[in-house]
């Protein structure tokens, strides 16, 4: 007999959550049968699950990867070196094999990874509760914390201004991808050998897809995923190895486009304000004590409530968000990633953003 797993969506989410989540759960049956399916016309690989085909659209099966020995990370260990290199060369195939479907069917890519234009209104909305919500329990968190006056200046003219919000448009990116748009810990499952050592991962959950620059989810991904001993002693050795496995792989699939490592550097700095934003909104949901509940955070009514009392400002109170915040805001301020987003405040004109993956 054969081992499955079936994912079905909950039916109890509030109104404007249960829109985007519904549109999202749509996205990952056509990921597996249509896009998954002709990349596999381009090569062999082997690092998302088998799927099986249903009549059943409210449904989606999955081969038990648990049978063949993976299994799920602790998420609030974050992961060290050697699960971070796995994760980014698998990651930078399936971008190159989008850029390499792209080409011959722009119109599944661009499908699977567009905002559903009926949930537009509704989406922005949306953005703007987490956007407030996020800068303002980040706010009250740092409030006590004068070493972190850099950080708090930030974000409070952010969450004060939202004239300021045009930092969040994005620029043109060099190379554009369909991404897994939600590169956390819960969202990848690994095989260890005989030794304990970490030597295969598979990719899982494609409910988020985007169709942006892959440099945005690898950097999410450094972001939320990685532990911050890694990034404090190999950063730059990470942004090495995405650009040189996306290019390997972009090559072998016969695509002229390239990634170079300024180009990527670049790109981490124009992306600076939504590494901000991140961190104040998917990190503590990432380092959640209990199980995150996404639904239960930004409904619409969410900004009528005193700030103590919502469901989101207490993850600021968890155990494993206090373990690691102030390492990640440590690294992101070594980055100059407060100071370039201070910078970009200065110097744009008022926009309010559309495009944001969050």
């Amino acid at each position: 007999s054969t081992s499955i797993i079936v994912k079905t969506m909950k039916s109890d989410y509030k109104e404007n959550i249960s829109a985007y989540i519904g549109d999202a759960f749509q996205r990952e049956p056509k990921y597996y049968n249509e896009f998954i399916s002709e990349a596999r016309k381009l090569c062999k690989f082997n690092i998302v699950p088998k799927h099986y085909k249903s009549s059943n659209t409210n449904c989606l099966i999955l081969e038990d990867l648990s049978v063949s020995g993976f299994q799920m990370v602790d998420r609030h260990k974050l992961l060290d070196l050697n699960h971070c290199q796995l994760y980014i060369k698998a990651s930078s195939k399936l971008h190159a094999l989008s850029v390499a479907v792209h080409k011959r069917k722009p119109e599944l890519i661009e499908s699977l990874g567009a905002d559903n234009p009926a949930l537009a209104e509704s989406n922005m909305q949306m953005f703007i509760v987490i956007l407030k919500c996020s800068l303002e329990s980040m706010s009250a968190f740092l409030e006590d914390k004068p070493k972190y006056k850099e950080c708090l200046d930030v974000i409070k003219e952010l969450r004060d201004n939202q004239t300021s919000w045009h930092v969040f448009q994005k620029e043109t990116p060099q190379v554009k991808a369909l991404t897994q748009g939600d590169p956390w810990c819960t969202n990848m499952m690994f095989k260890y050998n005989s030794a304990g050592e970490v030597v295969d991962v598979k990719l899982i959950d494609f409910q988020t897809l985007k169709f942006i620059s892959p440099v945005e989810e690898f950097l999410t991904f450094i972001l939320a995923s990685a532990h911050p001993s890694v990034k404090e002693t190999s950063l730059d050795d990470l942004y090495h190895l995405y650009c040189d496995s996306l290019n390997e792989n972009l090559e072998q699939l016969g695509c002229p486009e390239r990634l170079s490592y300024e180009a990527l550097k670049t790109e981490v700095a124009s992306l600076s304000p939504l590494m901000i934003l991140h961190a104040c909104m998917l990190v503590p949901i990432v380092l959640a004590d209990g199980p995150a509940d996404f639904g239960n955070y930004f409904s619409n009514d969410v900004l009528n409530e005193p700030l103590k009392e919502r469901a989101f400002h207490k993850l600021y109170e968890g155990k494993h968000f206090n373990q690691y915040i102030l390492q990640i805001l440590d690294q992101l301020v070594k980055q100059s990633v407060f100071s370039t987003t201070k910078e970009r405040m200065k110097n744009s004109c008022y926009y309010i953003p559309t495009n944001i993956s969050s």
